[in-house]
């Protein structure tokens, strides 16, 4: 008898183990899909990770219900680096499994309801507001329906409490159906009847058409588009809709042609994507410092897994990346090149196509379950050389030979996931997973985080710098306008100094663009009575509630719960709520007043929800159709545009004055980005930083583009206070509905930890927004030594974790853990 160790993508340590049908004990190994049943009646897909003859003796093993694949899905490395993860960011493999795989290639079981046709109200169970409408809904459709469709239309919050209440009350049954997500998509072709080179087949087909125009029409474009006359190689495949295109016919006639027994009419699963554009196969043209800096590259991995490649803004990092990818591939491996924002993949996308064609894959969450299913199984089922350009979830896929891994924009919060587990980040992650395959990294930036910067500058990776911009050009001029002096001398204009004003204005006059970057969206960060000073907040979080004008609404934007705008305020009674502050929505709105000749896109969260939202934005950009981008960070990340010449940092203190150790390498970075879309092309950048506190540290280092002294100021100060890269530091984080029962356990919790790691436990303490959804949150800091067992504390944790729980401390409460908080 077999027992198959199968990984279940639900938050519980380890695998289980089931016993592995006959049926099925020829077919199955490690990596295939099976679906397997999990507590009293629930079914999920589960990984196969281990066979094994012998059986666990201590409790029942349930049988696999099904095999759903004839070959794995998932390759061994990737099982290995799934435990990594798992492992070093506290968290369990099935956390891991269900944020790596597609959710097209989980089939889970859904929860139905449906009327008891039996059912007979009692005077003693009376069906109360709630019950009634749902029994309503479910009689009015006459079917089972899932649970989260009841709740939509219901609008119930609970839903589940409701049909409890039925189900006790018998007035409903309830059934569990398996849910397949995965739609492969099916194309259809059309080919002649006859064998290639029959001349004889062929006259007696056009015998059979000669009455019909149309049909023969179809006849001699079906023999043009396969090649059917051509001398040599195999026929082309002609797709149905490339044949009613080309022949101006419809899909009848194309039937009727079949009919007669003239073509053949057949349908197979495609991929969904192909690169159909010009392939030039010609690689960028390098500087002299280019092609020095790719030779130190090559020359840092003889010594070094990893290399950070320092190169200012606009030096031309992408064109080494390329060239890289180009070795790589004709060496027959694969390229990962990660990017922090879907929005660079579309102007990477069609550079590198130029050059690499249909060898470059695209992966990221704006692509909907069916098309990354097919770019899972494009992988899977190729070990062929490709690069893939993704966010950070491409970590996950099948590469069956990476050669190479590429982080750009390293730097980048973006690529640490912060909700749900695995917390995970994916610069880190890559790394791991570029060792596992014996595969170099190249870590890019302009403005290497200092973690990375410390490890290159002590000879942990290797460091190569690219310290002149592409073609001579100058970094931009960098301006601080000190806003109270401005506002004082009567030099603003809403939320716009005159100074920045006027550079705008002197773009657009020179045909140029402009960046204006605010780190808020929304209209307005905060509503307020302006005669008693309430302020709406949100029901569910501890923050205050964000103006969208577009929608009219209040909307938190921790919780995206929209509230109506009182007409009098609630506290006072009178009319007096008014909004306050400046998001992008208004800025955008500002502009609009001010430029009224310029064309003005806008690029934040609620602008870029759909899929195309993004390329579209920015094509609009490049190509020129829109003069003013106004934006959040979206627009500080690696962007690349030719006619950009002022950037407009509309309020840098928002960035500067954030409660966290980050603060400050997070401002430099992000205003040294964006001030880096600036002058790429010509000498012309000005970037004007509008601030209350001209005087702040990070700004005397932003004036010089003085990274270098920005990391040797910073470095002392972490080193002073202990923070990384002199330590590494977890995040305990204990969520509850009731805020006395989190405080004290999260007290007891650090209490306990104290008995073991002494001073390296702080707080608990609260979290810069210390309610999200109604759940009160405090949180524990442990520095931990760089050298230190993670495997040992992880150890430590849990067994803290285990003994909280058995007695009873931890009662209602969720406990997670955040490893290298961004």
């Amino acid at each position: 008898m077999t027992f198959a160790d199968v990984l279940v993508p639900v938050p519980i340590m380890g695998s289980f183990t089931y016993r592995v049908p006959a049926e099925m004990s020829d077919t199955l190994s490690v990596g295939h899909r099976v679906i397997v049943p999990f507590g009293r009646k629930k079914f999920y897909t589960g990984i196969v990770t281990g066979l094994s003859n012998i059986g666990p003796e201590d409790y029942e093993v349930k049988d696999i219900a099904f095999q759903l694949d004839s070959r794995p899905v998932v390759r061994h490395p990737q099982l290995k680096f799934w435990q990594w993860v798992a492992d070093y960011y506290l968290c369990t493999p099935g956390e891991v499994m269900r944020a790596a795989m597609p959710a097209g290639l989980k089939v889970e079981s859904e929860t139905f309801i449906m009327p008891n046709p039996d059912y007979e109200e009692r005077e003693d169970e009376r069906l109360n507001q709630r019950e009634l409408a749902v029994m309503e809904l479910l009689l009015s459709t006459d079917k089972k329906m899932p649970l989260d469709v009841i709740a939509k239309k219901t609008g119930f919050a609970n839903i589940v409490s409701v049909a409890n209440s039925l189900l006790a009350k018998e007035a409903v049954m309830i059934s569990e159906n398996l849910v397949e997500r995965y739609r492969s998509r099916k194309e259809t072709y059309v080919r002649l009847a006859i064998p290639k080179g029959d001349s004889d087949a062929l006259h007696k087909v056009f015998d059979s058409v000669k009455s019909g125009g149309k049909q023969e029409k179809a006849l001699l474009a079906l023999i043009e588009l396969s090649g059917f006359m051509r001398q040599g190689g195999e026929l082309n495949e002609v797709t149905r809709t490339e044949l009613i295109e080309r022949a101006a016919v419809t899909t009848t006639v194309v039937a009727a042609m079949a009919k007669k027994g003239i073509v053949e009419i057949y349908t197979k699963e495609v991929n969904r994507f192909s690169y159909s554009g010009l392939v030039s196969g010609k690689l960028p043209v390098l500087t002299d410092a280019q092609g020095a800096a790719l030779d130190a590259v090559h020359k840092s991995w003889l010594e070094h897994d990893v290399t950070l490649l320092h190169g200012v803004t606009s030096s031309g990092k992408t064109e080494l990346y390329i060239h890289l990818i180009d070795y790589v591939i004709r060496n027959g491996r694969q390229a990962l090149y990660l990017v922090p924002e879907i929005a660079l993949t579309t102007q990477l996308t069609g550079r590198l196509q130029r050059v690499f064609g249909d060898k470059v894959v695209i992966y990221h969450s704006k692509f909907s379950d069916n098309e990354r299913v097919d770019l899972w199984k494009k992988l899977l089922e190729s070990s062929e050389p490709c690069v893939v350009i993704g966010a950070r979830s491409s970590v996950f896929l099948p590469f069956a030979s990476l050669g190479l891994v590429i982080v750009d924009e390293e730097h980048e919060s973006a690529y640490k996931q912060q909700d749900p587990a695995p917390r995970y980040n994916a610069r880190d992650a890559a790394m791991v997973l570029a060792s596992m395959h014996g595969a170099k990294t190249l870590l890019g930036s302009a403005t290497p985080s200092i973690e990375t910067y410390y490890k290159a500058t002590t000879g942990r990776f290797g460091l190569v710098e690219l310290t002149e911009r592409f073609e001579g050009m100058k970094l931009p001029e960098m301006r601080v306008i000190d806003m109270s002096d401005a506002r004082k001398k009567g030099l603003v204009s809403g939320t716009f100094a005159f100074e920045t004003e006027r550079l705008v204005n002197e773009s657009l006059k020179r045909g140029e663009q402009s960046i204006l970057f605010i780190n808020r969206r929304g209209y307005a960060p905060i509503a307020r009575c302006r005669l008693c000073g309430y302020v709406p907040k949100c029901n569910n979080c501890d923050v205050s509630l964000t103006y969208h004008r577009h929608v009219d609404k209040l909307v938190c934007h921790y919780c995206a719960t929209p509230y109506a705008v009182p007409d009098v305020c609630p506290a006072c009674q009178e009319p007096g709520i008014e909004v306050l502050g400046y998001g992008t929505e208004r800025v955008e709105e500002e502009v609009e007043s001010l430029f009224g000749n310029a064309t003005i896109a806008r690029m934040d969260l609620d602008t870029t929800r759909s899929k195309d939202s993004y390329e579209n934005i920015i094509d609009s950009f490049s190509k020129g159709k829109s003069q003013i981008l106004v934006g959040t960070q979206m627009v500080t990340k690696g962007l690349d545009f030719d006619r950009v010449s002022t950037v407009g940092v509309v309020n840098a203190d928002s960035v500067i004055n954030f409660p966290d150790f980050r603060s400050a390498e997070r401002a430099f970075n992000m205003i040294e980005q964006v001030a880096g879309r600036a002058g790429r092309r010509n000498d012309n950048g000005i970037v004007a930083i509008q601030t209350y506190n001209p005087s702040h540290p990070v700004l005397s280092f932003l004036l010089q583009h003085d990274y270098k002294g920005f990391y040797q100021h910073e470095l002392a100060e972490r080193r002073q206070y202990n923070y990384p890269p002199f330590v590494r530091v977890i995040y305990i984080y204990l969520k509850h509905r009731d805020q006395a029962a989190v405080s004290t356990m999260s007290f007891e919790y650090a209490a306990r930890l104290r008995e073991l790691l002494g001073n390296r436990v702080s707080g608990p303490d609260e979290p810069y927004v210390a309610r999200v959804q109604s759940m009160y949150i405090r949180r524990i800091m442990l520095k931990i030594e760089n050298n230190a067992s993670i495997t040992k504390v992880k150890k430590l944790l849990n067994d803290v974790r285990i003994e909280m729980t058995n007695r009873k401390l931890l009662s209602g409460a969720v406990l997670y853990y955040d490893v290298d908080p961004m």
